[in-house]
C-alpha cells in the first residue's frame, strides 16, 4: 500500500511507536494512540485543513482513487492551481485539482463560469459532502491508489503556506 519496502515500513511504525503516536494491538493491528490524534488535529489546524477524505464518487472523471481535501480560507492564496497540481505529480499522484468556493458558487481558479454550469452532478456531489465556507479551497488529488493520490493531496497543501 505504501509502496515501500517492508523493513523500511517495519521502521516507521517502530519510530511513530518510539514516539507514542501509534499504539500496536496483537491481532488487531495499529491505530492512532491519543497523542498521535493530538499530532494530527494540531497538523490539520496549522495547515488549516478542515477534511482529508478517500472520495470514492466517479467525480470530474479523474482518476481510479480519489482523495479529496478542503482547506479553509485559502482560495486567495491560489493563482490557477497548476504548482498545487505540480506538487502532487512530484509526490507519486496522477495530478490535483482545485476548485475554489465564494460562498455560492464552486469555480476552477481562473475560470469564471462555475462549476454547477459544467457539470451539475460534481457540483451536487462536492456540496453534499463538504460543509464549505467563503474562501476555502477544494482539492481533489488522484492517483493509481489512494495512498498515492492522498500523498499527492498532501504535498499540494503544502504549498499554501
Amino acid at each position: 500500500m505504501l509502496g515501500e519496502p517492508d523493513g523500511i515500513v517495519r521502521g516507521m511504525l517502530s519510530r511513530l511507536r518510539g514516539k507514542g503516536l501509534l499504539v500496536v494491538r496483537p491481532r488487531t493491528g495499529t491505530q492512532a494512540s491519543r497523542k498521535g490524534l493530538r499530532e494530527l488535529a494540531t497538523f490539520m489546524r496549522r495547515n488549516r485543513l478542515r477534511l482529508a477524505k478517500r472520495f470514492d464518487q466517479e467525480i470530474l472523471g479523474l482518476g481510479p482513487e480519489n482523495v479529496i481535501f478542503q482547506i479553509s480560507g485559502c482560495s486567495g492564496r491560489i493563482g490557477q492551481g497548476v504548482e498545487q497540481r505540480d506538487a502532487a505529480i512530484k509526490a507519486g499522484a496522477r495530478g490535483a485539482v482545485t476548485i475554489l468556493y465564494d460562498g455560492k458558487m464552486l469555480n476552477f481558479p481562473g475560470v469564471t463560469e462555475p462549476i454547477s454550469r459544467r457539470s451539475r452532478t460534481a457540483f451536487g456531489h462536492l456540496k453534499r459532502e463538504l460543509k464549505l465556507r467563503r474562501g476555502d479551497a477544494v482539492l481533489i488529488s488522484f492517483g493509481d491508489t489512494w495512498w498515492d493520490a492522498a500523498r499527492g493531496g498532501f504535498a499540494a497543501i503544502k504549498t499554501l503556506k
